[in-house]
């Protein structure tokens, strides 16, 4: 079945999508980006159609400037970041994520503007009204999956998975960032649908929680 309810527009909150915008986000080295592409494989093989994964920062030209400045290549500060992520994300919502779920094929993101909002409140901790405003116009998920792990959990994977670190990854900073995450969960569950996930407990069992939660959301498109 290539497709899942054809024809609806999709609303400021993505609401009447032909198909589910989810999102998975995390600390770096939660997880998130392994669980992305079980959960892409899965998906496929369970409801037997395509589903377009993609990411923030996107591969796109503001995207690319933003990878530059998050592997210290480019030097931006808090309130250049915030902009260009805004940026990014409207740009990525126009040109690939609403014209995919338009179409009926669900999208997978690595990160949204969750991640903006618990980033750059660390950077700027009086600014989060002023961060929130910027990103208005990006159009909210249908489901929001955190996984949530001990930053020290955390910084173990990132320093066994590679030698360089980005910015970001450093342990009291990503403590900070953990916190801010929970901390927009309890505050944003009236608007927005965001499930946290242990994401300290083996892959496998990850894995089993997140696709619970896409099931649920999945039965409203595909009509069980």
């Amino acid at each position: 079945m290539g497709v899942f309810m054809k024809g609806k527009e999709v609303r400021g909150d993505g609401g009447d999508a032909g198909a589910p915008f989810i999102v998975i986000e995390g600390i770096d080295g939660a997880g998130k980006t392994t669980q992305l592409k079980q959960l892409h494989q899965w998906m496929e093989a369970r409801y037997g159609c395509p589903v377009h994964t993609t990411g923030e920062p996107t591969n796109r030209p503001i995207g690319r400037l933003l990878k530059e400045a998050l592997q210290r290549r480019v030097e931006l500060d808090g309130i250049c970041h915030a902009l260009l992520f805004a940026a990014d994300r409207i740009d990525h919502v126009k040109s690939e994520i609403e014209s995919n779920i338009n179409r009926g094929i669900p999208v997978l993101c690595d990160r949204y503007f969750l991640s903006s909002f618990a980033y750059q409140w660390r950077e700027m901790p009086g600014e989060l009204d002023w961060i929130e405003s910027i990103n208005a116009r990006a159009i909210h998920p249908h489901l929001t999956l955190l996984i949530d792990a001990p930053a020290e959990v955390c910084m173990d994977r990132i320093r066994r998975a590679r030698s360089d670190t980005e910015l970001f990854e450093d342990l009291v900073t990503l403590r900070a960032i953990r916190e801010n995450y929970l901390e927009l969960a309890r505050r944003r569950k009236t608007v927005d649908r965001i499930e946290i996930i242990d994401g300290a407990h083996p892959a496998g069992e990850v894995q089993q929680e997140v696709r619970a939660h896409v099931e649920a959301v999945m039965q409203t498109y595909s009509g069980g």
